[in-house]
């Protein structure tokens, strides 16, 4: 198979097929004009997205002497999700809850954000269209707009316009050591320490 240009790999899942591709391309030019004026210093663009961690995941790779296996605790309960706000330049928010994420915890993630925010320059979060961003987004965003804090949603199955994807990846498959998946304590510890140094020791290159 290799002689015939074939290479051995994860697949992946994709939503390509459901989404339409106007649209798409579309919203990718809006976010790229967001970014324009970004870089012009007139606005500010952060992405919303949620994302669940639990110390049941799958147990990650890690190095290991030759003859010998690492072992972690079987059947550990806990998990947390996690509500952020990141842009290109790393700076990054968090709101953590350890039960379900309703449209109620991300208006209150929202009010949180939206207080931190100088209303001198308008922020434009951008989110996905789910149904918890969307009432959230219908019950409270005239109370975000008078702090200049503006919604926007990406186009319908497009993860791939939305940065904090790579955020909740990286976090999960290269900066969580092995040690965090122990405990309910140490996993919620190493996220701490994570987000606490988000733009410093932890870092994504969006260029």
């Amino acid at each position: 198979m290799k002689e015939k240009g074939w290479r051995w790999k994860r697949c992946r899942r994709s939503l390509k097929e459901k989404r339409d591709e106007t649209e798409f391309l579309e919203g990718k030019r809006i976010l790229t004009a967001f970014h324009e004026y970004e870089a012009a210093g007139d606005l500010d663009v952060f992405y919303l997205d949620e994302s669940g961690f639990s110390s049941r995941s799958c147990v990650p790779y890690a190095w290991q002497p030759k003859g010998e296996t690492l072992h972690l605790p079987a059947n550990v309960s806990g998990g947390t999700n996690v509500t952020g706000f990141l842009n290109r330049n790393n700076e990054a928010y968090f709101h953590t809850v350890d039960g379900s994420v309703t449209h109620k915890e991300i208006m209150e993630a929202m009010n949180v954000f939206v207080r931190l925010r100088s209303p001198e320059k308008l922020t434009i979060v951008v989110m996905d269209n789910a149904s918890v961003h969307r009432k959230a987004v219908e019950e409270a965003s005239w109370g975000w707009l008078g702090f200049r804090v503006w919604t926007w949603f990406l186009t319908t199955y497009s993860p791939e316009l939305n940065p904090i994807e790579i955020l909740w990846k990286k976090i999960k498959y290269e900066w969580l050591p092995w040690a965090a998946y122990h405990c309910f304590e140490t996993m919620r510890s190493a996220l701490g320490e994570i987000f606490e140094n988000l733009g410093g020791k932890y870092r994504i290159n969006f260029a």
